[in-house]
Order: structure tokens, then sequence, then C-alpha cells
């Protein structure tokens, strides 16, 4: 399945078919918002285990479902979080099994291992919007001097507090609430994360086109400095 695939299945609020698996479902804010947005966080954390995150170096032929399945055995609430989050996702209660010589994690329908866990944690970030944030270069000094500078560009960094977010999903929805798109609390409440973005960016996209096609009409910009195929709202989003 391709990312196009995703995208219409999500578009569509539709369960994706996971091989090997079954079908995940992304659920809607309602959904959400019943068992706690905290809650989701955790679980989606859980699931979206990156190993690049980890300060200590790991080797590249360790995958993130072997950095998944080690926190399950060593660490019970990770596993704890883990299970919650499969069986709220899947449906069904998961289990660690054997099966030869590697763990797998058992469903009613299928198995989560390392083949199809990269499919699963795409889904969940394309599902949720999510983007997680590359790990920061390692920098090799030449000499000592240069390691002084680098050490304290990083300290530099870490006492830098983190920039504040412009929007979150509490702001988003209730701006789509709000604004005059024949949409109403219930409806949006019934959509998945995915959709709800989705939304925000197409209205955003609607709402430049009408503006700037309303300055052009007014004189403010030169058209012919515009490429006006390129004024259209349905034009597929970067």
């Amino acid at each position: 399945m391709n990312d196009e695939d995703i995208k219409f299945k999500l578009l569509g609020n539709m369960g994706i078919h996971i091989e090997g698996a079954g079908d995940i479902h992304i659920p809607s804010l309602n959904e959400i918002f019943q068992l706690n947005m905290s809650t989701y966080n955790e679980y989606l954390s859980s699931l979206l285990i990156d190993k690049s995150a980890f300060d200590t170096e790991i080797d590249e032929k360790i995958s993130n479902y072997d950095v998944f399945i080690v926190n399950c055995y060593h660490n019970y609430s990770f596993k704890e979080i883990s299970f919650k989050a499969i069986s709220f996702f899947f449906k069904c209660k998961p289990s660690l099994v054997m099966e030869g010589e590697e763990v797998i994690v058992e469903l009613a329908d299928g198995k989560i291992d390392r083949t199809n866990f990269p499919l699963l944690q795409k889904v969940l970030k394309m599902g949720n919007n999510v983007k997680l944030t590359p790990p920061e270069p390692e920098y090799k000094p030449a000499n000592s001097r240069a390691k002084k500078m680098i050490e304290m560009i990083m300290k530099n960094k870490k006492n830098k507090p983190p920039p504040k977010e412009k929007m979150d999903l509490f702001s988003i929805v209730s701006g789509l609430v709000w604004k005059n798109n024949s949409q109403n609390l219930e409806s949006i409440l019934s959509m998945n994360i995915f959709q709800i973005y989705n939304g925000l960016h197409t209205t955003d996209k609607i709402e430049n086109v009408h503006h700037t096609v309303t300055a052009i009409y007014a004189g403010k910009i030169d058209s012919k400095k515009i490429k006006l195929s390129d004024l259209h709202w349905a034009n597929k989003m970067e």
C-alpha cells in the first residue's frame, strides 16, 4: 500500500489493512476525547518509538521493531501502555509470543512483526499528522578549541526555551467550528485527525486563493508576476 492509498483511506475515515496484522482503526476526535488526549498521546509515543531518538548510538541493523520489543520485555509500564495502544487501534487483545527465533505480537487476525511494523508506524504518523524531529548531527571537532566552541553552542541550545506552538489540535478544532464553512462541532468531532488537518490546510488554501484574486482585481497585485494556473484551491498541496 502506497502513501496515496493510505491518504484516501484516511480521508474516507476507513480502516487500513496492515499486511499480516489486520485492519487498524484511526479513531475519531470523539473517541480520542473520551479516552483522554494525554492518554492517546502516550499510545502514539509508545508505538512510534524511534531508535534515532536515543542518545546512545544504535547499530543500523537494529530496527525500531527490535527496540520496541526490547522495551516491552524490560519495561513493564512501556509494555502496558503499548499493549493498550495496540488493543485500541486493532480492537483486539495482543500478546507476546515466540515464533521460531523471533518475538512477535500476536493479534486476533494476525501478528505484528519486523516486516509490518514500519507500515504500522507510517500509518500512525500520517493518520495523526506526526512529524518526528530529526536527530542533531554528530559533530567531530578537529581540535580542542573547536570542541569547546561546539560544547558551548550545544549548551546554549539546551538552555534555549522551545518555541511556543502557534496552534494545536484544540485551537484548530475550535477554529474550524467557528469558521463560516457549514461545519458544526458534532460533524467535526466525528472526523479523525487526518481529516481535521486536511480541512485546515484546504480551508487556508481556499482563503489564500480568494484573497489573492480579490487583490488582483483591486489592482493591489500585479497579475503578470503571478502564475494564474497556480491560483486554484484544488491544486495539490506541497
